[in-house]
């Protein structure tokens, strides 16, 4: 027979094992798996940048268009409108509310490029105007709105008006016209 081991056992002088014959368990000689490092929360991977972006991008074009929204006419007047309405010291009844939302709806016709000829129009002529289109005044409202700046406190017409109604038609019309 030859001295070549058997396939199934180790050769003893194999680089890197050491068999001691005198240590009783060879597991005791094994080192613990070392796990890699944390992943670290900085820097972040490209694809968070690339969101990132996108966030940004997206909070810039919605403040620029609602600052282009808050530049158009129809802003600015129903804001106006909502400060004639809360202020109730200043306007103190419909016929104060009606003087000032006449003037506003002439203000915003001279501003309007298609109608500015329409804001010298007076009487009849301006109360069949605010009456007219899908966001037209109801006929009363145009007429107590045709003839509030000219209306003394105390005149009846001023007291049958309801503020809160008046108000209302002429949110609707500034919606539709400004």
């Amino acid at each position: 027979m030859t001295d070549t081991p058997a396939p199934d056992s180790v050769p003893t002088n194999a680089p890197g094992l050491r068999l001691d014959p005198g240590a009783g368990d060879p597991l005791l000689a094994l080192r613990d798996i070392h796990l890699p490092q944390a992943v670290s929360f900085w820097p972040p991977a490209p694809g968070w940048w690339g969101l990132l972006a996108i966030i940004l991008l997206a909070a810039l074009l919605a403040a620029i268009l609602e600052w282009r929204r808050r530049q158009t006419l129809a802003y600015r007047a129903m804001r106006e409108l909502e400060a004639i309405a809360k202020d109730t010291a200043r306007y103190q009844d419909s016929r104060a509310v009606g003087a000032a939302a006449a003037l506003l709806v002439r203000r915003i016709l001279v501003t309007r490029a298609h109608s500015p000829a329409a804001a010298v129009l007076t009487g009849d002529d301006w109360q069949s105007f605010l009456g007219k289109g899908k966001a037209g005044l109801p006929d009363d409202i145009s007429r107590f709105l045709a003839a509030a700046p000219y209306l003394p406190p105390t005149a009846p017409a001023a007291r049958a008006m309801e503020r809160d109604r008046l108000v209302r038609a002429l949110k609707r019309w500034i919606r539709g016209n400004a």
